[in-house]
């Protein structure tokens, strides 16, 4: 091990395994199979490639609950090694806990479900407005809550907003009508509507109330685990980008194409900087895959949700999504 490996990823080499963060379960995102006692999810997908390429071994991860308010603190004070746990980068995070949110992985927005039967196809149209009472579930400690006030305050419309801690009782609190409208980061949100008894009774409504820009969160302390783990997700962009996936990553034309070979294979004083493993981009993709990947299995055509990829998409796709060259 090279003198100059950071503390953090010291840490997690003696220990042999990771320690993320997620959050109390979120369908699609990080959710615990009750059945066999196994985590699922894009968020845990992140956490996995971060193992994959500190330690060689994807399923290397132990995964903490954290709950919103706590999320932050959680990575400031060393509890977890690396949030994953579908938290928006916001100035204010930052500056209240000293961490860093170093690479944008799923852009989003907050959005509003809320019962049909309350929203006749009539009054679509008019959308939140039309409701004649607004109360409305969140989690506690989430941007849900400021983007709300926000939101209402521009539409001139009246509300009541309840706090939960957990997704689990948010949701709870909206299936059984103590809230009629659930408010979530519209990924999410359409995760849990497929937890409710009859996800067709109840819409989601076309009006993005903010914009979201989420992604891993470390500790701002040791700036080596943030080069690190900023690096390990622009990889897996950056592959889907030279068309190099799981299936394809041993059988890449490395050797006669530079920039592929730079990719997959960086170089010793690169590692060394990084304190990564040898070859660890070609280790993230056999082990957990590329962001097409990722998503597909988790949140796009191969997964319940059925999501777009919209800004989720490669730049060159039209999306917002590109990494700087490994070159």
């Amino acid at each position: 091990m090279s003198e100059h490996v950071s503390k953090t990823i010291r840490s997690i080499l003696k220990r042999g395994h990771l320690i993320a963060g997620v959050s109390k379960g979120i369908f699609g995102l990080s959710f615990k199979d009750p059945a066999s006692g196994e985590w699922h999810g894009f968020d845990v997908d992140l956490a996995r490639a971060v193992a994959a390429a500190v330690l060689g071994d994807a399923s290397a991860v132990e995964f903490v609950t954290v709950s919103p308010d706590e999320r932050c603190r959680a990575v400031a004070c060393g509890l977890v090694d690396v949030g994953t746990f579908n938290a928006s980068a916001t100035l204010g995070r930052e500056a209240a806990h000293d961490v860093i949110f170093p690479q944008t992985m799923l852009h989003d927005g907050e959005a509003l479900m809320v019962h049909q039967s309350e929203l006749p196809v009539g009054k679509r149209k008019e959308g939140i407005a039309a409701l004649s009472r607004r109360v409305v579930a969140v989690q506690q400690g989430a941007t849900t809550e400021s983007n709300l006030r926000r939101y209402f305050a521009e539409c001139g419309l009246s509300y009541e907003m309840r706090r939960y801690a957990s997704p689990q009782q948010a949701l709870q609190a909206y299936a059984e009508g103590e809230c009629n409208v659930y408010a979530l980061d519209l990924i999410p949100l359409s995760g849990e509507r497929l937890r409710l008894p009859q996800p067709e009774a109840h819409v989601i409504l076309d009006e993005p109330i903010s914009k979201e820009a989420m992604g891993p969160v470390v500790s701002a302390h040791d700036r080596q685990w943030v080069h690190a783990v900023t690096w390990i997700m622009r990889s897996v962009i950056e592959a889907e980008e030279l068309g190099i996936n799981s299936n394809n990553c041993h059988s890449a034309p490395a050797e006669t194409m530079h920039h592929i070979r730079d990719f997959l294979h960086p170089s010793k004083t690169k590692l060394d900087q990084l304190g990564l493993q040898r070859s660890f981009p070609q280790l993230v993709l056999r082990q957990v895959g590329n962001y097409a990947e990722i998503f597909h299995k988790n949140l796009g055509c191969n997964s319940q949700l059925l999501l777009p990829r919209g800004r989720n998409a490669l730049w060159s796709h039209g999306g917002l999504l590109i990494s700087p060259s490994f070159q």
